[in-house]
């Protein structure tokens, strides 16, 4: 009886919602007189599906109870003691779980308060997981606070504190928020596309079948039969806790299918996640056969529009501070790039339903200047990828070039976990500076990665302005002589949370993976 009752929650891949009686409440009543609660009440639930048994403990006696509270700095909101909860797995099957922040039902009269006025701060097991608004997390029923995986015979203690944020406007009066826990687990169920993708992986600083150097891949060539076609471990990964492994070549088993849409795998993340490529549709068969042109990118767009004013309107030093900026993925870190502004419309209509499936990844908008060449009528000014160009590096130096959605890993601006991909990342792909149409990342069409190359304000050279680098219709990287005015393909990229399985599919156009 044991065994059928395993078998049917595998076959349905069931579900398991631990309910939870956790409340927390912030009321704003005015600036002079503010209170907030925050409850906790020993009801304690436990659930046994198979050999997986999860239990959830948000015993806190008494509570925690603050009054005459006001809108404080972060550094009085982390002095306080905060709530805390444990959940445990008591069974012995791994378990993927994700704890959500409901919201709850008002009284009669009361009015909602905005989440961009609560900050929170979570940690677990003493390591903090973030320290944000509650706005950057999602919305109802999607508000996510922590995505993991849980071993058997583990357990983890979090604590959650949350305050009124000290930048509060008077909008905020006559406000309250009210909310709930929420744990959502699943029993681990098919295969992990992160380990279906290890199993197949060789260093890539050693001779393999499609390897013939003695020292492994060159970078600095393209892709091909002698210098790489496969999935490979970035030899300088090997011994991390989730090394980073990554297709190159003309291959044709990295196809998933996940949100509607079909997806390129590009690599593996540091943190166990898997980075995809958009792909465009899958056909009528539900295949996902697009290997060229425009239906393997969303439209096509500018890195970012013109100045209002050009040279020579205005000064060259002033021209040349307004078109530094252009090379951002947002302008001053403040105001999105025409390029963002297209990803993140496209992602707002398809695909915040998925959010809480993917991970919070760096992407990295390079702008570390590596050279300044001083000219009598101008500037120009080199970024990393100069120096990095046959010889990628997945780091990321500065942390305001670091986008993220959260500030725990980055700088926190990006409104959704899209991007692009970067060169580094075509690079490991078998994208060089020379003519490539036999890998995966060809698409005969010209499209843009997040890179920034230089800016020119050399009048003598000409060609002068900001310059990001593209994949070009001929599969190379290039950056001259198109700026970034220029109109080129948009291919959003996303990475699926650490401990992604696979439903179904091996991978290949006629059968992607598809991933819940």
């Amino acid at each position: 009886m044991e065994e059928r009752g395993e078998n049917w929650i595998r076959k349905h891949k069931m579900g398991i919602f631990v309910g939870v009686s956790a409340v927390l409440m912030l009321i704003g009543l005015s600036y002079a007189w503010l209170q907030l609660t925050l409850r906790g009440s020993k009801e304690l639930t436990i659930l046994t599906a198979g050999s997986l048994e999860l239990e959830l403990d948000d015993t806190m006696a008494g509570g925690i109870s603050f009054t005459e509270a006001v809108p404080v700095s972060n550094e009085d909101g982390l002095a306080q003691e905060g709530y805390t909860f444990t959940l445990e797995n008591k069974g012995n099957v791994t378990s993927d779980y994700t704890i959500y922040l409901d919201d709850l039902d008002l009284a009669e009269g009361q009015n909602r308060m905005s989440d961009s006025f609560i900050k929170y701060q979570l940690t677990k097991d003493g390591s903090e997981v973030d320290l944000q608004l509650l706005d950057k997390i999602g919305t109802v029923p999607n508000r996510v606070l922590e995505t993991g995986t849980i071993a058997p015979k583990t357990k983890y203690t979090y604590v959650l504190k949350m305050w009124i944020d000290e930048n509060a406007t008077n909008e905020v009066m006559e406000t309250m928020f009210k909310g709930q826990l929420r744990i959502e687990a699943m029993q681990e169920i098919g295969k992990s596309l992160y380990a279906e993708i290890a199993k197949s992986a060789v260093l890539d600083n050693i001779p393999s079948e499609f390897v013939t150097a003695s020292t492994g891949i060159n970078f600095g060539a393209i892709s091909s039969d002698t210098n790489g076609k496969g999935i490979y471990t970035f030899s300088s990964t090997k011994d991390d806790a989730f090394p980073v492994h990554y297709y190159r070549g003309a291959v044709t088993d990295n196809n998933v299918k996940f949100g509607g849409f079909c997806w390129k795998i590009v690599r593996t993340t540091e943190t166990g996640g898997v980075k995809l490529i958009y792909n465009g549709s899958p056909d009528a068969n539900g295949q996902c056969t697009n290997t060229t042109g425009d239906a393997t990118q969303i439209g096509i767009s500018a890195f970012n529009n013109e100045i209002g004013s050009s040279y020579p309107d205005i000064s060259l030093t002033e021209y040349e501070l307004i078109e530094k900026e252009k090379i951002g993925y947002m302008l001053n870190n403040t105001k999105d790039s025409a390029i963002k502004e297209v990803i993140d419309t496209w992602y707002q209509t398809n695909m915040t339903s998925y959010t809480s499936k993917l991970e919070d990844t760096i992407w990295c908008n390079d702008r570390n200047i590596v050279g300044i060449d001083h000219y009598d009528d101008g500037d120009i000014t080199s970024f990393g990828i100069e120096e990095r160009m046959g010889k990628p590096n997945l780091g990321c130096v500065n942390n305001i070039d670091k986008f993220t959605v959260r500030e725990a890993n980055g700088n926190g601006l990006l409104t959704y976990p899209v991007a692009l991909l970067t060169v580094d990342e075509v690079m490991l792909a078998g994208g060089i500076n020379s003519n490539n149409s036999s890998y995966y990342l060809y698409t005969s069409r010209d499209w843009w990665t997040l890179t920034p190359y230089d800016v020119n304000f050399n009048l003598t050279f000409g060609n002068y302005g900001p310059h990001a680098i593209f994949i070009s219709s001929n599969g190379l990287l290039s950056s001259y002589p198109y700026f970034v005015y220029s109109s080129f393909g948009v291919r959003p990229a996303i990475s699926l949370a650490s401990g992604t399985k696979i439903t179904s599919g091996d991978g290949n156009m006629n059968s992607p993976f598809v991933v819940s």
